[in-house]
């Protein structure tokens, strides 16, 4: 199975039958920030998708289906609460499938099963350091048009947990670092898709999802710096070596492919 990282948690799953694409999002990033290039591709890449899958309702998981996908062929994956939000937005109605924990996906060979999650929690830390950093008040317009915006992208409690089982591998993929306390995940998935953004603890934080999951190998997402100057990159590199003695661990590096 490849996997391919397009930044925040934007993430496709590709065997030879079935391709599906995860809380595909274009970055909310400056004038310059990227290239014309790499956002046509990255733009590109998304539009040939056919099965959009979202986990959560955020801003950063669901802002850019409407503008991506409302004249392509396609259909979202979503709870009742984006469901909301792509309808008030005028997206397609015949696009949208509801979906709920519990549920399980049937694709060409490809299996996905719906789990429950939990969003993370931001701690004082990492609040008061978006607060007090100087880039956030000298962009202070653009924070505002930020927060606006995720007031109007509701989590609304429903964030999900998908295992994806093709070619006999199985990923579990989370598009927050957060699980619910009563429920029974995969254990040994091949690979677990974590996120890697929101707390000032969150090498901790995460160890202990690992434990709980004890994946195969873990490979980190949405550690990047989304939309300055509310979020920031978070480094990686002391986590992926300190939990390499229990789980093999990497950071998902943005447009390479690597293969599970």
């Amino acid at each position: 199975m490849k996997i391919t990282w397009y930044g925040t948690a934007s993430i496709l799953l590709e065997t030879a039958e079935t391709s599906l694409l995860f809380d595909s999002f274009m970055k909310f990033l400056s004038k310059g920030q990227e290239s014309e290039e790499i956002i046509r591709e990255r733009t590109q890449a998304f539009r040939r998708q056919k099965n959009i899958l979202i986990t959560h309702g955020h801003l950063d998981h669901l802002s850019s289906v409407c503008s991506l996908f409302s004249d392509m062929p396609c259909t979202i994956y979503v709870t009742g609460t984006p469901a909301g939000t792509l309808r008030s937005h005028g997206f397609p109605e015949e696009k949208i499938q509801r979906i709920h924990p519990g549920d399980i996906l049937k694709f060409p060979k490809m299996t996905v099963r719906v789990y429950p999650g939990k969003h993370i929690r931001f701690d004082a830390a990492v609040i008061r350091h978006i607060i007090t950093k100087t880039d956030t008040w000298k962009q202070f317009p653009r924070m505002i048009y930020l927060l606006q915006m995720n007031l109007r992208y509701r989590e609304n409690g429903e964030c999900l947990v998908y295992e994806i089982a093709a070619e006999k591998k199985h990923i579990l993929l989370m598009g927050s670092a957060g699980l619910a306390e009563r429920i029974s995940y995969p254990i040994g998935a091949d690979a677990l898709i974590l996120p890697h953004q929101g707390r000032s603890d969150i090498d901790e934080y995460n160890y202990k999802i690992a434990m709980r999951l004890h994946p195969k190998m873990i490979l980190l997402d949405h550690y990047d710096n989304t939309f300055p100057p509310v979020s920031m990159n978070v480094p990686v590199l002391d986590f992926c070596r300190n939990i390499s003695g229990d789980i093999p661990a990497q950071a998902l590096a943005e447009g390479i492919t690597i293969e599970v």
